[in-house]
Protein backbone atom coordinates (compact mmCIF):
# COMPACT_ATOMS: atom_id res chain seq x y z
CA UNK A 1 0.00 0.00 0.00
CA UNK A 2 2.80 2.40 0.91
CA UNK A 3 4.56 1.67 -2.39
CA UNK A 4 1.34 2.43 -4.28
CA UNK A 5 0.97 5.77 -2.51
CA UNK A 6 4.58 6.69 -3.29
CA UNK A 7 4.07 5.65 -6.92
CA UNK A 8 0.94 7.82 -7.21
CA UNK A 9 2.71 10.82 -5.65
CA UNK A 10 5.71 10.49 -7.97
CA UNK A 11 3.44 10.06 -11.00
CA UNK A 12 1.38 13.14 -10.11
CA UNK A 13 4.56 15.16 -9.57
CA UNK A 14 5.96 14.05 -12.93
CA UNK A 15 2.66 14.96 -14.67
CA UNK A 16 2.69 18.37 -12.97
CA UNK A 17 6.25 19.02 -14.16
CA UNK A 18 5.42 17.84 -17.67
CA UNK A 19 2.36 20.07 -17.82
CA UNK A 20 4.36 23.14 -16.78
CA UNK A 21 7.15 22.42 -19.26
CA UNK A 22 4.62 22.05 -22.05
CA UNK A 23 2.82 25.23 -20.99
CA UNK A 24 6.09 27.20 -20.96
CA UNK A 25 6.92 25.93 -24.45
CA UNK A 26 3.65 27.44 -25.69
CA UNK A 27 4.28 30.93 -24.30
CA UNK A 28 4.50 33.67 -26.93
CA UNK A 29 7.33 36.06 -26.14
CA UNK A 30 7.81 39.41 -27.87
CA UNK A 31 11.28 39.95 -29.28
CA UNK A 32 13.05 42.87 -27.58
CA UNK A 33 16.69 41.73 -27.57
CA UNK A 34 19.05 44.43 -28.79
CA UNK A 35 16.59 47.23 -28.00
CA UNK A 36 17.69 50.49 -26.45
CA UNK A 37 14.27 51.03 -24.88
CA UNK A 38 12.03 48.38 -23.35
CA UNK A 39 8.65 48.74 -21.67
CA UNK A 40 6.90 46.55 -19.12
CA UNK A 41 3.56 47.02 -20.91
CA UNK A 42 2.39 46.34 -24.45
CA UNK A 43 0.31 49.52 -24.19
CA UNK A 44 3.16 51.59 -22.76
CA UNK A 45 1.16 52.65 -19.70
CA UNK A 46 3.57 51.64 -16.96
CA UNK A 47 7.27 52.35 -17.28
CA UNK A 48 10.24 52.28 -19.65
CA UNK A 49 13.91 51.35 -19.35
CA UNK A 50 16.54 52.99 -21.54
CA UNK A 51 19.94 51.29 -21.93
CA UNK A 52 23.13 52.90 -23.19
CA UNK A 53 26.92 52.37 -23.31
CA UNK A 54 26.56 48.70 -22.39
CA UNK A 55 29.92 47.71 -23.83
CA UNK A 56 31.71 50.35 -21.75
CA UNK A 57 29.69 49.52 -18.65
CA UNK A 58 30.45 45.83 -19.00
CA UNK A 59 34.19 46.51 -19.26
CA UNK A 60 34.14 48.73 -16.19
CA UNK A 61 31.98 46.58 -13.95
CA UNK A 62 28.89 48.74 -13.47
CA UNK A 63 25.38 48.98 -14.89
CA UNK A 64 23.54 52.24 -15.52
CA UNK A 65 20.24 53.00 -17.20
CA UNK A 66 17.43 55.53 -17.33
CA UNK A 67 14.08 54.58 -15.81
CA UNK A 68 10.91 56.44 -16.79
CA UNK A 69 7.66 55.96 -14.86
CA UNK A 70 4.76 57.35 -16.87
CA UNK A 71 2.39 59.81 -15.23
CA UNK A 72 -0.56 58.28 -17.10
CA UNK A 73 -1.82 54.77 -16.54
CA UNK A 74 -1.31 52.28 -13.75
CA UNK A 75 1.86 53.63 -12.19
CA UNK A 76 0.74 57.25 -12.14
CA UNK A 77 -2.57 56.48 -10.47
CA UNK A 78 -2.15 58.15 -7.08
CA UNK A 79 -5.40 56.57 -5.85
CA UNK A 80 -3.58 53.22 -5.76
CA UNK A 81 -1.36 52.74 -2.69
CA UNK A 82 2.31 53.05 -3.75
CA UNK A 83 3.33 49.50 -2.85
CA UNK A 84 0.46 48.08 -4.93
CA UNK A 85 1.45 49.87 -8.14
CA UNK A 86 3.12 47.63 -10.75
CA UNK A 87 6.13 49.94 -11.11
CA UNK A 88 6.97 49.96 -7.39
CA UNK A 89 9.58 47.31 -6.53
CA UNK A 90 8.85 45.24 -3.45
CA UNK A 91 10.76 46.41 -0.35
CA UNK A 92 14.08 44.58 -0.68
CA UNK A 93 17.81 44.40 -0.02
CA UNK A 94 20.86 43.61 -2.14
CA UNK A 95 23.53 41.73 -0.18
CA UNK A 96 26.47 42.88 -2.31
CA UNK A 97 25.49 45.58 -4.80
CA UNK A 98 25.32 49.34 -4.30
CA UNK A 99 22.63 51.43 -5.98
CA UNK A 100 22.59 55.12 -6.79
CA UNK A 101 19.57 57.14 -7.95
CA UNK A 102 19.75 60.54 -9.62
CA UNK A 103 16.38 62.22 -10.07
CA UNK A 104 16.11 63.97 -13.44
CA UNK A 105 12.42 64.88 -13.46
CA UNK A 106 9.29 64.54 -11.35
CA UNK A 107 8.45 63.93 -7.72
CA UNK A 108 10.08 60.94 -6.04
CA UNK A 109 9.24 59.08 -2.84
CA UNK A 110 11.64 56.44 -1.61
CA UNK A 111 11.78 54.12 1.35
CA UNK A 112 15.36 53.85 2.63
CA UNK A 113 16.04 51.92 5.81
CA UNK A 114 13.27 52.80 8.25
CA UNK A 115 12.43 56.19 6.71
CA UNK A 116 10.29 57.36 3.79
CA UNK A 117 11.54 60.46 1.96
CA UNK A 118 9.88 62.64 -0.67
CA UNK A 119 11.71 65.12 -2.88
CA UNK A 120 12.00 66.78 -6.29
CA UNK A 121 15.03 67.69 -8.43
CA UNK A 122 15.80 70.64 -6.15
CA UNK A 123 15.62 68.81 -2.84
CA UNK A 124 16.71 65.22 -3.58
CA UNK A 125 20.26 64.19 -2.69
CA UNK A 126 22.26 63.70 -5.87
CA UNK A 127 22.91 60.86 -5.91
CA UNK A 128 20.71 58.98 -3.48
CA UNK A 129 23.07 56.25 -2.28
CA UNK A 130 21.74 52.84 -1.26
CA UNK A 131 24.39 50.63 0.37
CA UNK A 132 24.13 46.82 0.45
CA UNK A 133 21.71 45.28 2.95
CA UNK A 134 19.65 48.48 3.39
CA UNK A 135 15.91 47.93 2.71
CA UNK A 136 14.60 50.20 -0.04
CA UNK A 137 12.06 50.85 -2.76
CA UNK A 138 10.70 53.92 -4.59
CA UNK A 139 7.64 55.28 -6.40
CA UNK A 140 6.11 58.30 -8.12
CA UNK A 141 4.90 60.80 -5.53
CA UNK A 142 3.06 63.23 -7.84
CA UNK A 143 1.79 62.67 -11.38
CA UNK A 144 2.11 66.17 -12.78
CA UNK A 145 4.93 64.86 -15.00
CA UNK A 146 6.72 61.59 -15.72
CA UNK A 147 9.19 60.39 -13.11
CA UNK A 148 12.68 60.03 -14.66
CA UNK A 149 15.65 58.55 -12.83
CA UNK A 150 19.16 57.50 -13.69
CA UNK A 151 19.98 54.32 -11.77
CA UNK A 152 23.53 53.03 -11.34
CA UNK A 153 24.37 49.62 -9.88
CA UNK A 154 27.83 48.36 -8.98
CA UNK A 155 29.54 46.06 -9.05
CA UNK A 156 27.72 44.50 -12.01
CA UNK A 157 28.31 40.78 -12.49
CA UNK A 158 28.13 38.79 -15.72
CA UNK A 159 25.62 36.09 -14.77
CA UNK A 160 23.86 37.13 -11.54
CA UNK A 161 22.82 40.19 -9.57
CA UNK A 162 21.09 43.22 -11.06
CA UNK A 163 22.38 43.72 -14.61
CA UNK A 164 21.03 44.69 -18.02
CA UNK A 165 20.16 41.12 -19.00
CA UNK A 166 18.12 40.58 -15.83
CA UNK A 167 16.07 43.72 -16.51
CA UNK A 168 15.54 42.67 -20.13
CA UNK A 169 14.08 39.35 -19.02
CA UNK A 170 12.03 40.52 -16.03
CA UNK A 171 10.54 43.43 -17.96
CA UNK A 172 9.94 41.23 -21.01
CA UNK A 173 8.15 38.54 -19.00
CA UNK A 174 6.01 41.21 -17.33
CA UNK A 175 5.17 42.77 -20.70
CA UNK A 176 4.15 39.41 -22.16
CA UNK A 177 2.09 38.41 -19.09
CA UNK A 178 4.17 35.28 -18.44
CA UNK A 179 5.58 36.33 -15.07
CA UNK A 180 4.05 33.84 -12.65
CA UNK A 181 5.13 32.76 -9.17
CA UNK A 182 7.67 30.12 -10.21
CA UNK A 183 9.23 32.37 -12.85
CA UNK A 184 9.47 35.12 -10.24
CA UNK A 185 11.33 32.80 -7.85
CA UNK A 186 13.87 32.00 -10.59
CA UNK A 187 14.39 35.68 -11.43
CA UNK A 188 14.60 36.86 -7.81
CA UNK A 189 17.19 34.27 -6.82
CA UNK A 190 19.33 35.15 -9.84
CA UNK A 191 19.26 38.90 -9.25
CA UNK A 192 20.22 38.36 -5.58
CA UNK A 193 17.49 40.75 -4.44
CA UNK A 194 15.58 39.62 -1.37
CA UNK A 195 12.27 40.77 0.15
CA UNK A 196 12.46 41.90 3.76
CA UNK A 197 9.35 40.19 5.15
CA UNK A 198 11.71 37.52 6.59
CA UNK A 199 15.23 37.71 8.06
CA UNK A 200 17.76 37.51 5.23
CA UNK A 201 18.84 33.90 5.88
CA UNK A 202 15.24 32.64 5.76
CA UNK A 203 14.39 34.90 2.82
CA UNK A 204 17.29 33.42 0.85
CA UNK A 205 16.21 29.89 1.81
CA UNK A 206 12.61 30.60 0.80
CA UNK A 207 13.59 32.09 -2.56
CA UNK A 208 16.17 29.35 -3.24
CA UNK A 209 13.59 26.63 -2.63
CA UNK A 210 11.09 28.30 -4.94
CA UNK A 211 13.78 28.82 -7.57
CA UNK A 212 14.79 25.15 -7.52
CA UNK A 213 11.17 24.17 -8.13
CA UNK A 214 10.90 26.84 -10.85
CA UNK A 215 13.97 25.49 -12.66
CA UNK A 216 12.60 21.96 -12.36
CA UNK A 217 9.39 23.16 -14.00
CA UNK A 218 11.37 24.60 -16.91
CA UNK A 219 11.58 28.30 -16.10
CA UNK A 220 14.81 30.05 -17.08
CA UNK A 221 16.88 33.03 -15.96
CA UNK A 222 17.24 34.30 -19.53
CA UNK A 223 15.28 33.86 -22.76
CA UNK A 224 16.67 34.41 -26.24
CA UNK A 225 13.78 36.65 -27.24
CA UNK A 226 14.70 39.18 -24.54
CA UNK A 227 18.44 38.85 -23.96
CA UNK A 228 21.08 40.94 -25.70
CA UNK A 229 24.14 38.70 -25.92
CA UNK A 230 26.59 41.35 -27.07
CA UNK A 231 27.15 44.82 -25.65
CA UNK A 232 27.21 47.00 -28.73
CA UNK A 233 24.34 49.20 -27.60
Amino acid sequence: MRSLVIYVIITCFAVWIGYHRYKISQFTRSRSKGSYNISSSQKNITDEYQFYNRSEQNRNGYFEFKHIVYKYGLCGNLQTPPLKRPCTPYLHVHPYQNEQFILLQGQLSYHLGATIHSCDIHTCPSPIIIPPLVPHTFWMNDNQEDLILTIRIEPAYRTYGLRAESFENIVGAHRDNVLNLWQAFVFIENIDTYPVFLPLFFSKLFIKTGSLIGHLLGYQVEYDEYTTRNFEI
